[in-house]
């Protein structure tokens, strides 16, 4: 039987840099040899007081980039970069890549303009929005990159495998956003249960597209293969 040759493009990133999906998501990714982009705000401790959520340490992510996933920039505040000055924009774009490494940029909150995405250009390649829709690869506006948000309210493995079957048939680019992933905590309005995380991860899985993360993508390392 001939191989069904691989088309279209999946990425699962996830915001914030929560204890849970550290805890809960990583293992589910890595179940199906799957690399993720996880997008960290430097300063964990004020996500957790704002969210009443445990956040793990920016320095404990950095270790998953040895199992090939990417950890992207979240600013350092998680603050929103169209309120800022000049000056305090840049440290919030600024101090992230350099601690982070990072080459993508996900806005706080989705929260993005003209002004953002000119700043952010300085120092990553890509940035990711969380303006719903499709991507091209290579992608018209690298600074503004479309995707998925799924929270408790509109995430059902159903609608997520659909979304995945269009960028297969399509040859296009699906990226999808999540924030918490937790069977037990299920208070914040992001929080996607582990067990339909898994559910979609499963299906991806079977289908003929290629799972990358958003450098892998912007950089061109896209092949005609199977699995991340």
């Amino acid at each position: 039987m001939l191989e069904r040759m691989a088309r279209g493009v999946v990425t699962f990133t996830f915001d914030d840099g929560y204890e849970a999906v550290y805890q809960n998501a990583l293992p589910i990714l890595e179940k199906y040899n799957f690399k993720g982009v996880f997008a960290i705000p430097l300063n964990f401790q004020k996500l957790e007081q704002t969210e009443g959520t445990k956040a793990r340490p920016w320095m404990d992510w950095l270790e998953i980039k040895n199992r090939g996933h990417e950890v992207a920039a979240h600013s350092v505040n998680h603050v929103n970069l169209t309120e800022l000055s000049t000056e305090k924009l840049d440290q919030e774009l600024k101090e992230p890549q350099e601690k982070l490494q990072a080459t993508t940029l996900v806005y706080p909150g989705g929260a993005f303009n003209d002004a953002a995405s000119e700043a952010a250009r300085k120092y990553y390649s890509a940035a990711r929005t969380v303006k719903r829709g499709f991507e091209s690869l290579p992608p018209q506006n690298p600074m503004q990159l479309r995707s998925y948000n799924w929270t408790r309210h509109n995430f059902s493995a159903a609608k997520a495998n659909l979304l995945a079957l269009w960028a297969y048939l399509t040859n296009s680019w699906l990226i999808e956003t999540f924030h918490m992933v937790s069977d037990s905590d299920i208070r914040l309005v992001h929080t996607v249960r582990e067990v339909d995380l898994d559910k979609h991860l499963k299906f991806v899985a079977k289908l003929p597209v290629t799972v990358k993360t958003i450098h892998e993508a912007i950089s061109g390392h896209y092949h005609q293969e199977r699995g991340g």
